[in-house]
């Protein structure tokens, strides 16, 4: 497993995490149970923790492609600066977290605010991790990037031929270039 792999493998456990203990603790604090709260606490710890181990392997796995030139390094700076940004809400929101379940076991006073604030920062960095995602996505898979979406310069299915011959017709302004190319009709292996 090289670290591109490993950075791909381990990404969305942050988002997913964060997520769903920003959803759990609002339900923890409707509901005024404590052991959903805690559920909640932990797994922003947990989701905290998973956002270091991406953001650590996010810069060897930068490395990786871009030494195989497959992909837009402007998409890699926007990622990068994107993680900057998410990884310090996510440590922020994991500390406020393991201070808000260690004053809730002594029964502080503090407890609720401290609460309070975890949640709404696990909320945060639920956003930004989303965010900080999406912004990866665009690395490896165009069809996310807004370029792509509104049109410009992409190949499309040919108006012209028959219905269903797979001709391939290309916009006259521009086009997209990739290093690699998908699908049967450009393998390099005999049919």
């Amino acid at each position: 497993m090289n670290a591109a792999h490993f950075h791909i493998v381990i990404n969305h456990f942050p988002v997913v995490l964060m997520l769903a203990s920003a959803t759990i603790a609002i339900h923890g604090w409707i509901r005024k149970s404590a052991e959903v709260k805690r559920v909640a606490l932990i797994m922003a710890v947990i989701a905290a923790s998973f956002t270091l181990a991406t953001y650590f392997s996010g810069e060897p796995a930068a490395d990786f492609i871009e030494n195989a030139a497959i992909v837009n390094d402007m998409h890699i700076e926007d990622h990068e600066e994107a993680a900057e940004k998410s990884v310090i809400i996510t440590t922020l929101t994991g500390l406020a977290a393991a201070a808000a379940f260690f004053l809730a076991s002594r029964k502080s006073p503090f407890a609720d605010r401290a609460y309070l604030i975890a949640t709404g920062l696990s909320v945060l960095s639920a956003s930004s991790l989303g965010w900080t995602g999406s912004k990866g996505a665009i690395i490896r898979h165009p069809e996310v990037s807004e370029q792509l979406s509104n049109g410009s310069g992409i190949s499309r299915p040919s108006t012209s031929g028959a219905a269903g011959d797979g001709d391939m017709e290309e916009s006259s302004d521009q086009t997209i270039e990739t290093e690699f190319e998908t699908g049967p009709a450009h393998s390099d292996h005999p049919q």
